[in-house]
């Protein structure tokens, strides 16, 4: 006689932002049945039409096929998803504050919504933590208000935490097979449940605590801060001793102890999390009397190095002011359209502000560039460009800001629309038998032959291949 083997949880994702949007596709693809429900009647309609809001490789496809399945759908209110998934994820943005600390405004509005709608429900029911939010944030904000909006007591809700760990650019491959699902959760009954919400999934389910869960999140965002920083002091290093800094962190992550990922120089890290989860981090402690130092460095290395990107444009050209400038690149990485902390920004502003005439090109990111530049209140100061060729035209240099496969591929007919073929490559994205062959000459950071600072601490003598 055969076991019946019990179906898995369905599944409710609150907050169907970048993050919400890869986790429900991954539980659907696994079979899941999927609700989701997001605050923004625009971002529903979208995907009720399966029509992805946000630029990931793979998503769209992703989301047209499990609308068309039937395993991920689209709901108008809170009070539906709460009755018809048994296991609910909060995937709502918790903002950093001016003073660093995280915004619970928020997810403190959808812990109410949510437990005002599961009070109605009928039947068992896992909340679960998946925004980021500094350590102790559940046990001492989430449940209690989960428990005064619902009236549920714990034999008919449990709360626990499960952390993403999803690199933008590759978000539905990391949704798809995470390389550890991490749980946080006082009640077995809790536990058992995302075990079977991610029963299939090729990856070790590691238990812990809510508060450790929330833990190793904001632990491996600062390590992974940190390998970034440090990859960015080896460039400065690499420029001034005249070597590669590629090879110098392919070398040093030989060693199996420290490895190779996240140790790529650049501009400074942007994005929606390392800065924010830094300075929340960093005020946590402070709450509870660590008094961290790490995060804090971190940050003063990240706004040094996008300084030192801007002065390694500078020395390119003996002035800026009257000169045309292309960046190319304006989301914070490639494979992405989102352009949080982006290093663009800053970079922009100061050539901008050295009287340089700016166009920008992105491949994926132009319009989210132009509202993000339109809030600075410098609308006219830039010029968007929607081909690489016509961001080129005329210029007197070229700033490689994101390494998309488009700009690695550099074509000689750009050189020749330049009026200088110059190129600034932050990312050393640009090969340099291309480059010669398109009669381009680049700066790239992290590579150099310098032999001293110059006039006003500049960088001479750096090597131009």
């Amino acid at each position: 006689m055969r076991r019946r083997t019990r179906s898995a949880p369905s599944v409710g994702i609150l907050g169907v932002g970048y993050m919400g949007i890869a986790t429900a596709l991954a539980f659907a693809a696994r079979g899941r049945t999927v609700f989701a429900h997001d605050i923004n009647p625009k971002v529903r309609a979208s995907l009720r039409r399966g029509r992805s809001p946000y630029d990931e490789p793979g998503l769209a496809q992703l989301l047209r096929r499990e609308v068309r399945l039937g395993r991920f759908r689209v709901l108008d209110t809170v009070d539906e998803l709460a009755q018809r998934a048994e296991c609910i994820f909060l995937c709502v943005p918790t903002p950093a504050r001016r003073d660093g600390a995280v915004d619970l405004g928020p997810l403190r509005t959808a812990v109410n919504a949510l437990g005002r709608a599961i009070r109605a429900a009928r039947g068992y029911r896992v909340v679960v933590v998946k925004s980021t939010v500094v350590p102790g944030t559940t046990d001492e904000v989430v449940e209690p208000l989960l428990r005064r909006a619902s009236g549920k007591s714990t034999a008919a809700l449990s709360v626990a935490v499960n952390p993403e760990f999803l690199s933008e650019g590759r978000m539905v491959e990391d949704a798809m097979r995470p390389a550890r699902i991490v749980v946080g959760a006082r009640d077995p009954r809790a536990r058992q449940r995302l075990r079977r919400v991610y029963a299939g999934f090729p990856a070790p389910v590691l238990e812990l605590t809510p508060s450790g869960a929330e833990l190793v999140k904001h632990g491996s965002n600062e390590f992974l801060a940190l390998k970034v920083s440090y990859a960015n002091e080896l460039a400065r290093w690499s420029e001034q001793l005249g070597t590669d800094v590629d090879t110098v962190v392919e070398a040093i992550g030989a060693d199996p102890r420290i490895g190779t990922a996240f140790l790529r120089a650049g501009p400074g890290f942007g994005g929606s999390c390392f800065d924010k989860d830094l300075r929340a981090f960093a005020r946590r402690g402070e709450s509870l009397g660590v008094a961290p130092r790490i995060p804090g460095t971190v940050l003063a290395v990240n706004r040094d190095q996008t300084a030192h990107a801007v002065e390694l444009i500078r020395s390119a050209v003996p002035s800026l002011r009257g000169r045309t400038v292309a960046v190319l690149g304006l989301a914070f990485k490639a494979g992405t359209d989102d352009v949080r902390e982006t290093r663009a920004l800053p970079i922009v502003e100061r050539l901008v502000a050295d009287g340089a005439r700016v166009r920008v090109h992105d491949p994926s990111a132009v319009e989210n560039f132009r509202a993000l530049w339109e809030r600075t209140g410098r609308t006219g100061a830039v010029q968007f460009s929607r081909s690489v060729g016509n961001a080129l035209a005329d210029a007197d240099l070229a700033v490689v800001q994101v390494d998309w496969p488009v700009y690695r591929r550099w074509k000689p007919a750009w050189s020749r629309r330049m009026r200088s073929p110059i190129v600034v490559d932050l990312r050393r994205g640009i090969d340099g038998r291309l480059a010669a062959r398109a009669g381009l000459t680049v700066l790239a950071l992290g590579r150099g032959s310098a032999v001293g600072p110059g006039p006003g601490g500049r960088p001479r003598g750096r090597e131009r291949r």
